[in-house]
């Protein structure tokens, strides 16, 4: 009976302490908008309305996408597969959450080899709440490397899970989604720096080679040089100073 009760009410509690963290405050945005309240991405219910917000937005655009190569790793029914990119911020055991929350075989999170091989992506731009209402922006992909925005509007019931609404495309140029994935980004990091290593090893190098040739070049110069040169000789002996010398001998 103890455990019966436990499992109803360990969600119950989990989603009431998710709904006073966002119910406290009028308004709370991710990312935060200026003097808006920060709602903590790894936090219920963000990572659900953002799993969701990708999934609505998804299905009702991805039928949209002429043929690339990347679909062949997509749905049975022909769709691309759900290539989705979070906001920086977003920690890498919430980016796996948000994918498990969309409910789509084919999500995976966003590399920086799928933006330059030129994948479909589909990136959650915004999270508000406000009160029982939701909004999720999403920029979706309109082909020929084309993305616009929409936004997933969702309303729940006191206490209740938040529930699909309605759905807008707004038919303005979004610019392309970018690769904040913690992994990507300390792969990219480690990159630059190794880059950066190398440059300096290498001119170091070089100076070092340089420096070693001109003082190869100033000892053969003074190899070179007759004895009548080297420091402390100040003049060399005449013709007529050596045949005085023999005479007096």
């Amino acid at each position: 009976m103890n455990n019966t009760l436990g499992r109803f009410l360990r969600p119950t509690l989990l989603l009431a302490l998710g709904l006073s963290s966002v119910g406290c405050t009028p308004y709370a945005t991710f990312p935060s908008d200026g003097g808006v309240e920060f709602l903590a991405p790894g936090m219920y219910p963000a990572p659900q309305l953002m799993g969701k917000g990708l999934r609505v937005t998804y299905e009702k655009t991805a039928g949209d996408l002429p043929q690339r190569p990347g679909m062949v790793d997509g749905d049975a029914d022909g769709l691309p597969p759900l290539v989705y990119a979070l906001p920086e911020g977003v920690i890498t055991s919430d980016w796996r959450q948000v994918g498990i929350q969309t409910e789509v075989d084919s999500a995976r999170e966003a590399t920086r080899d799928d933006l330059s091989n030129g994948i479909s992506i589909w990136e959650v731009k915004q999270l508000r709440i406000r009160s029982n209402r939701a909004e999720v922006d999403v920029v979706y992909p309109s082909g020929d490397d084309l993305y616009q925005l929409a936004t997933v509007i969702f309303k729940s019931e006191p206490f209740g899970p938040f529930k699909f609404q309605s759905f807008q495309r707004w038919l303005t140029p979004e610019a392309a989604p970018t690769c904040s994935h913690p992994v990507e980004v300390a792969n990219a990091k480690a990159e630059v720096d190794a880059a950066e290593a190398a440059e300096a090893a290498r001119q170091a190098a070089e100076e070092k080679a340089a420096a070693d040739a001109e003082a190869a070049k100033k000892a053969a110069e003074n190899e070179a040089s007759p004895a009548s040169n080297l420091p402390g000789d100040d003049s060399a002996p005449s013709a007529e100073t050596d045949a005085e010398t023999a005479a007096a001998e």
